[in-house]
Parts: C-alpha cells; structure tokens; sequence
C-alpha cells in the first residue's frame, strides 16, 4: 500500500488533535482555502485530511455539503454520562475504603491550591485538563486500572462539549469547591458522602453539556454559526 503524502498526514493529526481538544468551534464551517494558509499547505492535503476525518467520524456534512465539527447527540452523551456516573461511583468507593490516600492527600493540597489562585474568576478553556486530571487520579487511587483507561476514553469523547465549560467564573469555582468536597468526603473515610458528592458533581456537569448542545444547535438554526 503506497504511503500517504508526509503533509497530508501532518494535516490530518494536528487537525485531530485540534478537534478532539474542541478547539474547532462546533457548528462552524471548515474552508479548505482558510485551512490551508492556518497549517501553510496547499488546499489538496487539507481536502485529504478532511476527507479521513469524515470517516474516522469526527466531522460531518451539513445540508450544503460542507464539513462542521460533528456535534454530538444528545442521547449519545446522555449514555456516556451515564457509564461515567457507575464508573466514577466505583473507583470514588474503592478510593476511599482501600485507595491509596498519598494520591488523594496530594490531590486535595493541590486543589486547595487552584481555589485560591482562581477565586473570583474565571479559568479558562484549558481547565478542562485539570478537571479530567482530578477524575483520572481519583481512579489511579482506587487501584482499578480498566476503570481509569475507560474514564480517559470517556473524557475524550465529552472534552469538546466540556472545554468551553470553565470560561463561566460560576462554573469554575463550583468545580473546585465540587472537587474538594469529594476528596475530604474520601480522605474522611466516608464512602457514601464521597459517592453522593461524586454523582452530584457528574450530573451537573451533564445538565451543562445538554445545555450547551441546544445553545450550539440553536446558532446553527439562527445561522450564529457562520460559513
């Protein structure tokens, strides 16, 4: 099999990585002509690219048959949320009966820290990480490894709807207060308190996808979402 031009594969991983990071705005148009002088190729690499990722699933066509980021569905992220919620649950209860407190003691000191450096706020985009971080340690002390590898692909399926998240001061800090109840609920040895903190902090995060799914399809009805 011959081998794929080394520019169009260029092409095609940086723009993965800027759609898997939701970077690429959700619902805006991709132009060939605009994507070619951001990544200084030819147009012919960035039709390729666009191509691959149609079918890997990341971008679909609109009714004009041009290419968006694909939004996902509503009732897809319900599901996934839903497997986050039993998934958390588990390794929150494992973390806090047999987890490794050095992890959690570590975690709660550096949240503690993020409070006071964003009090009165906003984060910004890039939090996303430091919230997918909490989740993934929170899991590294529970032990179960299956649970923490799913947990990642779950965060990655979600980070494009979430990365926009904690550009909202409310949000950033009811993430970090959410944070630190969960991690004291833990290092308390209160299992249940720890699980009920957990699943209230899971859900609310999905009303906020939910939300701003119907904020972006809106745009795209009202035509917010410029070619």
């Amino acid at each position: 099999m011959p081998r794929k031009p080394a520019q169009t594969e260029r092409v095609y991983l940086e723009l993965r990585e800027l759609l898997i990071r939701g970077e690429m705005p959700l619902g805006a148009r991709l132009v060939e002509q605009q994507l070619a002088e951001r990544f200084e190729t030819s147009r012919t690499p960035i039709r390729e690219a666009l191509k691959r990722l149609e079918g890997d699933g990341h971008l679909a066509r609109d009714d004009a048959g041009g290419l968006r980021p694909r939004l996902p569905s509503v009732r897809s992220m319900r599901e996934l949320y839903d497997v986050r919620i039993v998934l958390e649950d588990l390794v929150i209860r494992a973390a806090t009966t047999g987890g490794d407190r050095g992890i959690l003691e570590a975690l709660e000191q550096d949240w503690r820290t993020l409070a006071a450096e964003f009090r009165g706020k906003a984060a910004g985009p890039e939090f996303v990480t430091r919230d997918e971080d909490f989740h993934l340690r929170v899991a590294a002390a529970s032990g179960n490894q299956v649970a923490a590898g799913m947990l990642k692909d779950l965060n990655e399926r979600i980070r494009v709807l979430r990365v926009h998240d904690f550009t909202r001061q409310d949000r950033t800090e009811a993430t970090i207060a959410e944070h630190l109840e969960i991690v004291g609920a833990a290092l308390a040895g209160d299992q249940d308190a720890a699980a009920s903190f957990m699943r209230s902090h899971v859900q609310r995060s999905a009303g906020v996808v939910r939300e701003q799914i119907g904020e972006i399809l809106t745009k795209m009805v009202d035509g917010g979402a410029a070619d």
